[in-house]
């Protein structure tokens, strides 16, 4: 039997600053009224999780994150749900975190889609995101990353991935795995690349 590998590297520092949010098991909860780019200028952030900033503060955020390094992830929703997006950024970031089998996807995946994408979509269930991509016409889906939760079964798991792929194109790509402790039905971030954009 093969046994996981001892990471020798330090833990992964991520961060989470989402309107509403009050508190995370994991990573650092940065309190999102308080969210400036002068208020990351000590941070050893690898990742930071934000959504609903302004085009100003989005702007100042991506400058310093370029400069320091960090991994900046902006999330969105269709309907602008903020349950969805902390369902979806709590998901990612604990799966991260977690030793669950199968260990299958790390930050890298996420760093990978985030550059390729324009738009990070969040969904917290399977229709809801199958019926975006069916009808979206923001751009070119670039691919995604779909956790199932607790109360899926094997079927479930295989169909929605084929579900995801039929709308990926073939230079896409889509990260599976299992998170059983997820809030709400799955988990599925979307990375769409606006019309005219691809490379």
């Amino acid at each position: 039997m093969f046994e996981p590998i001892e990471s020798e590297i330090d833990e992964l520092q991520l961060a989470i600053s989402l309107p509403e949010l009050d508190s995370v098991v994991n990573g650092t909860l940065l309190p999102f009224d308080a969210l400036t780019a002068s208020s990351l200028s000590d941070s050893i952030f690898d990742a930071l999780f934000v959504s609903g900033t302004f085009a100003e503060q989005s702007k100042e955020l991506s400058q310093v994150c370029v400069d320091k390094r960090i991994e900046l992830v902006v999330l969105e929703n269709p309907t602008n749900d903020l349950t969805v997006i902390h369902d979806v950024v709590i998901n990612l970031v604990d799966k991260l975190f977690s030793d669950e089998m199968p260990n299958n996807i790390d930050l890298a995946d996420l760093r990978l889609l985030n550059q390729y994408s324009d738009h990070l979509l969040a969904f917290n269930n399977k229709c809801a995101a199958i019926n975006y991509m069916s009808t979206q016409k923001l751009g070119v889906v670039m691919g995604g990353v779909y956790l199932a939760h607790g109360q899926t079964d094997l079927d479930e798991y295989e169909n929605t991935n084929q579900d995801l792929i039929h709308h990926i194109p073939e230079t896409g790509f889509l990260c599976s795995s299992y998170h059983s402790l997820g809030r709400s039905e799955c988990t599925i971030l979307i990375g769409i690349k606006r019309l005219g954009e691809t490379q």
